[in-house]
């Protein structure tokens, strides 16, 4: 896969931070990637679907459907489905912040083989939680497809997956956090709703 297509896409973007940032998974890091901004650029977001369908050509056979949660998967989940000719249903968190199938599209997952494309993954949380929400609908998930892959393919997951770009982006707890302890402001520049 070519890492430096995938870098260009998200600073083409500016969708690769660097500063002080606490992610969704209440971890803090130095690295940042904002890749809801790719979204405002649908030939960028195409062309990551393109590049994820061609990673997944050998296996494309061993799955029905595409499925991502909301909110940033969505897209690249969608690009991933339009350039394999497959369908396509998504994941949302209700308003409690707990995660299931959007509604309309349980018929399309139920029993099915499932290709789960996620966006970027730190600790894996998210990705367990839709996985964990597909297999009560009985889906089997055959493979999961990744943007950014932030723990340098050190992820541990209950399914195998793939990532378009693997990066080792250190992160900390917030009581071991070295800019926190520097006094350094924190920012959290996206959210998914995820309660934490």
């Amino acid at each position: 896969m070519d890492r430096e297509k995938v870098l260009g896409i998200l600073a083409e973007c500016d969708a690769l931070l660097e500063g002080h940032f606490k992610y969704t998974s209440g971890r803090h890091g130095k690295l940042y990637f904002e890749k809801i901004k790719v979204a405002r650029r649908p030939d960028l977001v195409m062309e990551l679907g393109r590049m994820t369908a061609e990673q997944m050509e050998d296996i494309s056979d061993t799955f029905d459907v595409i499925c991502a949660p909301a909110f940033g998967a969505i897209v690249f989940g969608f690009a991933t489905a339009h350039a394999m000719g497959k369908p396509f249903a998504f994941l949302q968190r209700d308003a409690d912040g707990v995660m299931g199938i959007r509604s309309g599209f349980k018929g399309v997952v139920e029993n099915a083989r499932v290709l789960l494309i996620e966006d970027v993954v730190t600790t894996g949380g998210s990705v367990r939680e839709a996985i964990e929400v597909l297999n009560k609908l009985n889906a089997s998930i055959e493979m999961v497809g990744l943007l950014v892959d932030r723990t340098n393919g050190k992820l541990e997951l209950p399914a195998p997956y793939r990532a378009l770009l693997t990066v080792k982006a250190e992160s900390w707890n917030p009581d071991e956090c070295p800019m926190c302890k520097e006094g350094i402001e924190v920012t959290k520049p996206g959210s998914s709703g995820k309660k934490s």
